[in-house]
């Protein structure tokens, strides 16, 4: 049985982008046009995107939508990966100490403590990537082996917050191969907390806490910023 109930969970998750969505937003309503570095021949294939001609409004938002909605949020969220699954699950999977994991965790399935990697999704590893999550794994191994541990080959898990397992790309399927569990999405978290459903709750809760931050005004003074900046350098981007 679950130590933490489905509601708890999703208020839990509910806080934890609610204050997220909120920083991203104040950030945002602070940032200036000039810290942007745009490129002003690319941003013309962004910008007609936005509209068959090219414009003030349509080159203002080339720039702030894919930097707001995107690779800022993206990063900001990747950072925080260890703080969303601790928080988010009221502590049932704990910060490892162990170089290379990012939690810990005891299988609400088969009770064995489990030593984890957080990964993004199931297309967001590299072949790269396999070397250097495998040589982790390694060292966990060695580690457990040094201090007696009783490490099964079971308890080594790449958790993949999003997605399903048959989303999961070749690279996730070799690393399973080699002996590395992947658990994806729903299942992910089923394995934590004992709970079924809350992948959808959890996104729910997302986007409910999206709603009440300040994100959109925010992002709109970000674009009124922008179109100001580029109305005094409209010489840069080939407008009259």
């Amino acid at each position: 049985m679950a130590d933490i109930t489905e509601r708890e969970v999703l208020d839990n998750a509910y806080k934890f982008f609610f204050d997220l969505f909120s920083k991203k937003a104040k950030s945002y309503s602070n940032k200036k046009y000039k810290s942007f570095k745009v490129n002003p021949f690319t941003i013309q294939a962004t910008a007609n995107a936005f509209g068959s001609i090219v414009t003030i409004d349509s080159l203002a938002k080339a720039i702030v939508y894919p930097f707001a909605l995107g690779t800022s949020m993206a990063t900001s969220f990747g950072s925080n990966f260890q703080d969303f699954m601790v928080s988010t699950t009221g502590g049932l999977a704990k910060p490892s100490i162990v170089s290379g994991m990012d939690i810990e965790y005891d299988d609400a399935i088969d009770h064995r403590h489990k030593y984890c990697q957080i990964k993004s999704g199931p297309t967001t590893i590299n072949k790269d990537d396999i070397k250097t999550i495998e040589d982790h794994f390694k060292g966990l191994t060695n580690l457990a082996r040094t201090n007696h541990l009783p490490l099964d080959a079971s308890d080594k898990v790449v958790g993949v917050l999003y997605g399903t397992h048959s989303d999961l790309s070749t690279m996730y399927k070799t690393i399973e191969k080699d002996g590395i569990n992947v658990f994806a999405g729903e299942e992910f978290f089923y394995h934590i907390t004992g709970i079924h459903g809350l992948y959808q709750g959890m996104i729910e809760s997302a986007q409910k806490a999206a709603e009440n931050s300040e994100m959109k005004e925010s992002i709109d003074k970000l674009l009124k910023e922008v179109e100001s900046g580029i109305n005094q350098n409209k010489d840069l981007y080939g407008l009259q």
